[in-house]
């Protein structure tokens, strides 16, 4: 046997040291990222987009992100905040009819200005967003009005948490979305049969009958599920076109594998969720194609999975939710 020598600085150095210090590192990284998020305030950065100093559409793009924090809880509730940001989104718009108002950073500009604005929790801005969502002047334009239309949805689903559904009837805002949910591009169409979700009023609702029959498939899949949450029956033969292991149209969009199997995963969660939905806002609603499609993905070989883009899990998830839909009867 080789005598046993203590081990070299070396080797300790590379045990410990080094390890420990990537660790400092990235939690000074952290911390640091940290104290800037609770340092910035929303104020200073809506003030900032009022200028006309450069790179604005990085201030609202932070506005945006800081937003989505909790401790700001507060301040999406602020109306006059709202208008102001409000207020800069049309000037926006309006300046955009000038030459260069289609490059790259006015576009995002709008785009977060518009995301921004859905983080709020008042209908006050909800104008501008409609403006933005129906203003089509150029076909960069289209990233800012499905900007707009994901906006007005956010704001949709925050407001009937709070108890404040009435304030979405609005005719104009209805009368905005039924022309967007026949539009040519089917991103739109789709993003805005998700709006009509989320508004759930009686036109809307309506409309979405309608939409069921998209030819676009993300288009379909959502009316489905918005559909399906308000308890109507004419959900559930796209549910179980949604949830049919040979049904993968929509994540055969996707330009690889990884990411259509990811799509897949969010298909068939949203549509085994509202299967549960419906069954429970309509226990008369006939569920049995949908069970047929949940068998017939509890029945999958584990091994033809990924050949058939089906992620882990979906076989016993369907195994849950036909157990879910029986006990209901």
């Amino acid at each position: 046997m080789p005598p046993v020598e203590p081990p070299s600085a070396g080797f300790i150095i590379q045990l410990f040291v080094v390890p420990a210090l990537i660790v400092l590192l990235i939690v000074a990284l952290w911390l640091t990222v940290s104290w800037l998020v609770h340092r910035t305030r929303p104020q200073d950065l809506i003030q900032g987009l009022e200028g006309s100093g450069v790179a604005r559409w990085q201030k609202a793009s932070e506005l945006a992100d800081i937003l989505r924090n909790e401790r700001f809880a507060d301040f999406k509730r602020d109306k006059e905040a709202a208008s102001r940001l409000a207020d800069n989104l049309r000037r926006e718009i309006e300046a955009a009819n000038v030459a260069g108002g289609m490059d790259g950073e006015s576009v995002m500009l709008r785009f977060f200005l518009c995301r921004a604005l859905g983080e709020f929790e008042v209908t006050d801005g909800m104008d501008a967003l409609v403006l933005a969502a129906e203003t089509n002047r150029d076909p960069a334009e289209q990233l800012v009005r499905r900007g707009a239309v994901q906006a007005i949805a956010m704001r949709a689903f925050k407001l009937r948490e709070q108890g404040s559904a009435e304030s979405l009837s609005d005719p104009k805002l209805e009368a905005v979305l039924l022309r967007l949910s026949e539009d040519k591009d089917a991103l739109i169409r789709s993003e805005t049969a998700y709006a009509l979700g989320r508004i759930g009023t009686p036109v809307c609702i309506e409309r979405l009958e309608v939409l069921i029959g998209d030819p676009h498939a993300d288009t379909r899949y959502n009316a489905a599920v918005a559909l399906a949450h308000e308890g109507k029956a004419a959900a559930a033969g796209m549910l179980a076109e949604m949830i049919e292991p040979v049904a993968l149209a929509s994540a055969l969009e996707e330009p690889d594998p990884p990411s259509r199997v990811r799509k897949r995963a969010t298909i068939l969660h949203n549509a085994m969720e509202a299967a549960e939905a419906l069954a429970k806002k309509n226990p008369t609603a006939d569920l049995t194609a949908i069970k047929e499609s949940l068998q017939s993905l509890a029945d999958v070989n584990e091994a033809a999975l990924e050949k058939a883009l089906i992620p882990r899990g979906a076989v016993s998830a369907a195994k849950r939710t036909l157990e879910t839909l029986s006990n209901s009867e």
